[in-house]
This record gives structure tokens, sequence and C-alpha cells, in this order.
């Protein structure tokens, strides 16, 4: 019952009051210019977050993970759990993907390139290449002495293997599907949920596998898209009325709709991709507004492509390999705990004692179970209480717990 009030609350309160609230911004002008101050897009991703640390030396390398619809909150967790491990230091921020936001478009914009385009039949070119393909994108990188390698080949790889394949390159892109595969499948959407728990240790191992065994100091965690997800199928109030794909459609999906000479409607966002991805060719958008979806291939409880924010805000995970004397600043500890009151005397059986977690528990500060009693010599006299300290608060006072301890009578 509770699981299906939350799930209520989510789908027809939080998602609808959020689309309303973000559409007034679309619809406000950021459609027509698709930016945002101090964001950036996810067609600079290479210029922003690559080509810098090529520019810092000579031999220097970096390593590209592109998770498939690893969406900002996942990697939010990721980058909590990498800044608990020893000498890894990560950081995060986000960038504005592409619309229409779906694989094909986002893919290509994390590619080196100049120039983007749709050819007639709807396929995005990097510099008038296709990049659809393993091979494909691995040609496109050639060019910046780069390669393209798949998540589970490298990890089933042994320390000179990997080792072996990256040799001589200065751009490695890493390509990760775990939370897309299985959300796009109606038979697999349901485990939505459980595929990005997999997602986030399967790219934290990748992270481990590249420092650890490969040698590399840069990381960037990045993804092609985000996603919406709801644990009910959609109703006919979750979708826009829109039964017919108009005359220069090209490709027509649940969540948008790519085509030439697109009329304006009041059921969806028009939009141009020259705008929203710096894409040429004369490609045109429809998107379903808020969370809605077209009826064009039916309802699904996994999507994406449209221009809600769980969809558009992309992360971008920085993780660097602290070396020397900054290396100290990352080892992790666990929570101090320490007994209130400078002296205690215990005239009743009964005894309240109050212990104060020292810090809330952070990035590299973890929490900590211990077992209370009191003891004479090693002997404990009183019954033994398990306490978790765990606390993230900044209060002290909700840092306190309170345990009450027993006498044995001898």
């Amino acid at each position: 019952d509770l699981r299906e009030q939350v799930a209520a609350a989510y789908s027809h309160w939080y998602i609808t009051t959020l689309g309303l609230a973000w559409g007034k911004f679309v619809e406000g002008g950021l459609l027509d210019k698709w930016q945002i101050n101090g964001v950036g897009n996810e067609y600079d991703f290479y210029q922003r977050h690559v080509q810098p640390r090529l520019k810092e030396a000579e031999n220097r390398k970096a390593y590209v993970i592109i998770s498939d619809a690893f969406r900002y909150e996942a990697a939010q967790e990721l980058t909590q759990e990498l800044n608990g491990k020893y000498r890894f230091a990560a950081s995060l921020s986000s960038q504005l993907s592409v619309l229409p936001s779906y694989t094909a478009l986002g893919m290509a914009s994390l590619l080196p390139h100049s120039t983007l385009e749709y050819n007639q039949q709807g396929d995005v070119l990097v510099d008038g290449k296709s990049c659809a393909s393993a091979d494909q994108r691995n040609n496109i990188l050639s060019a910046v002495d780069g390669m393209v390698v798949k998540a589970n080949d490298l990890l089933s790889m042994k320390q000179e293997q990997g080792r072996d394949l990256v040799a001589g390159k200065k751009v490695v892109y890493i390509y990760h599907d775990e939370i897309d595969s299985r959300g796009e499948k109606a038979s697999t959407e349901g485990d939505t949920f459980q595929a990005v728990r997999k997602a986030i240790d399967e790219v934290s191992e990748l992270v481990r596998f590249i420092v650890n065994r490969l040698n590399g100091n840069y990381v960037v965690v990045t993804a092609d898209h985000g996603f919406l997800f709801s644990e009910t199928p959609p109703t006919e109030t979750h979708k826009s009325k829109l039964e017919d794909k108009p005359p220069g459609t090209v490709v027509a999906k649940k969540r948008y709709l790519l085509g030439h000479n697109l009329p304006d409607v009041d059921e969806a966002y028009h939009g141009h991709t020259k705008t929203s991805a710096k894409a040429e060719g004369g490609m045109e958008f429809w998107l379903p507004k808020a969370a809605n979806r077209f009826h064009f291939t039916g309802g699904a409880r996994f999507i994406h492509g449209g221009s809600m924010l769980q969809e558009i805000m992309v992360p971008v995970i920085t993780v660097r390999h602290i070396k020397g004397k900054g290396k100290g600043k990352t080892a992790t500890k666990q929570v101090g705990v320490q007994v209130l009151g400078s002296s205690h005397r215990i005239t009743t059986p009964k005894y309240r004692f109050q212990l104060l977690q020292t810090e809330p528990v952070r990035d590299r500060v973890k929490e900590i179970t211990l077992k209370v009693a009191i003891f004479d010599s090693n002997e404990p006299v009183t019954n033994i209480q398990k306490v978790t300290f765990a606390s993230t608060s900044e209060n002290m006072d909700e840092r306190t717990r309170q345990v009450v301890l027993v006498l044995e009578d001898r």
C-alpha cells in the first residue's frame, strides 16, 4: 500500500507540478535558444572536458565512460561512492542535453566534432560520417588518437591486456549500457530500479579498473540522456492527443517526433535541432509537453526524448587519481563517538547514557556500529546494546543517542 501511495504521489503530484513549472521556462524562451547561463551544452562536451586535459602535457590521456541513460541522481550517488575511496577525488557537474534527448543524437554530440548534421533518413552524421556503430565511432576518434571499447569487454581483460589495448591512445571512450537496454524493452522495463543500481556498481568498478589497473589519472563519466520512469503504466491523461503523424515526418516515437516543415500545434513543443543540438540538415522536432507521450507507439513506463529535467540534466563526473601529499586527504575514517558527561556515579540498576557522534557522516567519514556496555576489566556487568551512528546532520542534538544500560544481578 505504501509503495502505491509513493508512486501515486510521484506520478500525479510531483512530476505533474514539476512539468508545469519547468514548462513555463521551456515555452518562455528556453526552447528558442537552448542555453542556460553557467551550464555547458552537451554538444560542447569534448571541448569542455576532454580537450583541456590533453593540452596539459604531451603524455596526457583521458578516459570517457558513457553510460546510456545514466541519470543525474544516479551520478550523484556514484560521486559520493567514489569520494569514499582512497586516492580518488570526484566532482559532479551537469550539462544541458540535446533535444530531442535520445541516444543517436546524444551519443553523436559527445564525440569530437566540428559539425553535426541530419541526412534525409534521420541519421545523425559527425563531420559527414556515420556514427551509429562502435566501428564508426572508433573511426571518428582515431582522428584524435582515440579509440572505442565496450565496458564489458574492458572489464573482462587482465591488467596487461588492458594496458596493451590502450597503449599509444590519448582518448579512450568506454560505452556502458545497462539502464537503457533494460528500460527500453517492455519485458524488462519494470527492472529499471535494479538496472540503475547495477549501473552505479558497474561504472564504479570501471573507474577503479582504469585507475588501479590501467594507471589512468583522469576519468570523465557522463551519459547521452536521462529518463523518466513510473511504477504504473500511463493512462489516457498522460498522452498528447496527436493520433496522426504530420506530413514531413521522418522519425516518430512515443516521446519525440522528427521531421521537416512541421507545423505549430498546441499539444507539443516545436523546435529545431540546429538550435538544440547545433545539428544542420533542417530537421525539426515535436516534443509532448511535460511528461506526456504521443500515441504513435503506445504508452510505456520508461521514457526519454523529451524536455523534462530528468531527461535533459546530463551528469558529468570528473574523477582524478590523487598522488603524493594530497592523497592523505582522501583517506576514509569512521565517525568518532564520545560519552557525554565528565563523571558518572551509578546508584540505580538502570542508568541512562548520552553518546555523541562527533561529526556528520560524509563521503570520507563513514558510519560506525558499536557495542555499548559497562565493563569491569574485560567483563560486561550490564546488558550490551548495539548502536549505529550514521547521522548526516550538522546539528549536534540530532547526532546524540541515548542508551539505557541495566546492571546484572550478581
